[in-house]
C-alpha cells in the first residue's frame, strides 16, 4: 500500500509491489541513496541507474521535475505522474502476455504540494539489446518485429514512443524475442488498435527508410491491407514528424524556453 511521510512542505508517496525483492526501508530511503547506487546507463532528460542486488540487477529511473504546466496538472491529479503510469502500464503489458521489466515499485516526491522528482523501480532485463545497436542481418529481425507489432496491436497495446531505443530484442535458436521499455507514454485499449492509430505507430522503429519500408510492408501483408498505400502513408507521416522535431529543437533555443521544459537531470 502507498505510504506518505508527513513533513511541513515535503511529502513522499512510496508504493512497493507485493512481489518486490527489495526491503521496504530501502525503497523508502531511495531518493537519498540514489546518487550513490550502482552505475549510470542513461543520463539526459531523466537518469537511469542500475545496481546489483542478490536476486539480480535492479533498474531505477529518476524522472526530472516536470515543466511548469505539466507539474500543475500532475499535482492537481488531472494527469498521473510518469513513475506511477509506468508501473501501471507494466502490470497490464505483462498481464496481456508481453515482456517488459518486472515493476517493483515507485516513489513520487512533492514539494509545497507540487510534483517534484519521481522514481520507477524495476528489474534490469538481461540478454537483451536495443534495435539501435543492430549493425547487420536486418531482414529477419524486421519481419519478426512486424509480426510482434501486429500481435501488440491485436492485443490493444500501442507504445506511443515506439523507437529503436525502446524496443529490446534477443535472438535464441533463430527466433527473435522482444521487450518494451520506457512505457510511460503508452495507450491500452479494450479492443484491437484501430487501423489509423496503428499506422501512426509504425513510423519510428527504424531510422533507415529502407528498413522502415520493409517493416511497414510486412506489417500490412500480415494484416491483409494495401501494402503500397500503407508504406507511402507511413513514410509521409515520418517526414512530417521529422520536420516537427526539427522545428521543436529550434524553439528550444529561444531564450526562456526552459521555463516550459523539464530540466534535464544529465545537465
Amino acid at each position: 500500500m502507498p505510504s506518505t511521510p508527513r513533513h511541513s512542505a515535503y511529502s513522499r508517496e512510496v508504493f512497493q509491489a507485493g512481489a518486490c525483492v527489495l526491503p521496504k526501508n530501502f525503497i523508502e530511503q531511495l531518493p537519498e541513496a540514489f546518487p550513490r547506487l550502482g552505475h549510470i546507463i542513461h543520463n539526459a532528460r531523466n537518469q537511469i541507474r542500475v545496481f546489483e542486488w542478490e536476486s539480480g540487477p535492479i533498474n531505477i529511473k529518476k524522472y526530472c521535475i516536470p515543466p511548469i504546466v505539466n507539474r500543475i496538472l500532475y499535482s492537481l491529479g488531472w494527469r498521473t505522474p510518469k513513475a506511477q503510469t509506468t508501473f501501471q502500464n507494466a502490470l497490464e503489458i505483462i498481464r496481456r502476455g508481453f515482456r517488459t521489466p518486472q515493476p517493483l515499485g515507485y516513489i513520487i516526491e512533492r514539494q509545497g504540494g507540487l510534483i517534484n522528482y519521481s522514481y520507477f523501480i524495476s528489474e534490469q532485463l538481461q540478454g537483451f539489446q536495443t534495435l539501435r545497436l543492430r549493425e547487420a542481418d536486418w531482414d529477419g529481425l524486421i519481419k519478426a518485429l512486424a509480426r510482434y507489432t501486429v500481435q501488440l496491436h491485436q492485443a490493444g497495446l500501442r507504445h506511443k514512443d515506439y523507437t529503436p531505443g525502446n524496443i529490446l530484442y534477443t535472438e535464441k535458436d533463430g527466433q527473435f524475442h522482444f521487450a518494451l521499455v520506457d512505457i510511460n507514454r503508452f495507450r491500452i485499449y479494450q479492443k484491437p488498435v484501430g487501423l489509423w492509430a496503428a499506422l501512426t505507430n509504425l513510423m519510428q522503429p527504424f531510422e533507415n527508410d529502407e528498413h522502415l519500408k520493409l517493416f511497414v510492408s510486412e506489417y500490412a501483408k500480415l494484416r491483409q491491407i494495401n501494402r503500397s498505400f500503407c508504406t507511402a502513408y507511413v513514410l509521409f507521416l515520418r517526414h512530417m514528424r521529422n520536420a516537427y522535431n526539427k522545428t521543436k529543437r529550434a524553439l528550444k533555443k529561444i531564450p526562456g524556453a526552459n521555463l516550459l521544459l523539464g530540466k534535464p537531470l544529465g545537465k
